[in-house]
């Protein structure tokens, strides 16, 4: 009578499998973090283009204030701009003074491993 057995067992199941098991529940791990950064990732590129759009709304708005007031005669284009660079330039030098405290890094949280897989 002739036994056949099939590969898979010939190979040392008891050494491959866990370690196996083991690196297939890491790379899922990984993947499953992979997929949130992502979605974070694309959550904070359309709250981006929202604020994007949304300064460059505000900016056409007050230039157009601006040549209205302009052709009206009711403001000085000229001195608008000199105040304006007047406040820019002082913004920038108080910037580094006022600046908000750094935070510490986060801390990252290890991986447990568990002590059947010989860690």
């Amino acid at each position: 009578m002739l036994v056949v057995q099939p590969p898979s067992v010939r190979v040392d199941s008891t050494e491959t499998t866990p370690h196996e098991e083991y690196l297939l529940e890491r790379l899922t791990a990984v993947e499953n973090m992979l997929a949130r950064v992502t979605e974070r990732l694309e959550q904070g590129l359309n709250l981006l283009l929202r604020q994007t759009e949304a300064a460059y709304t505000n900016h056409a708005l007050v230039k157009s204030l601006i040549e209205i007031l302009s052709e009206t005669g009711v403001m000085d284009n000229n001195r608008l701009e000199a105040i304006w660079r007047g406040e820019c330039s002082t913004l920038k030098e108080k910037a580094p003074e006022e600046a908000p405290a750094t935070h510490p890094p986060k801390q990252r949280r290890k991986a447990k491993r568990k002590a059947s897989h010989g860690g």
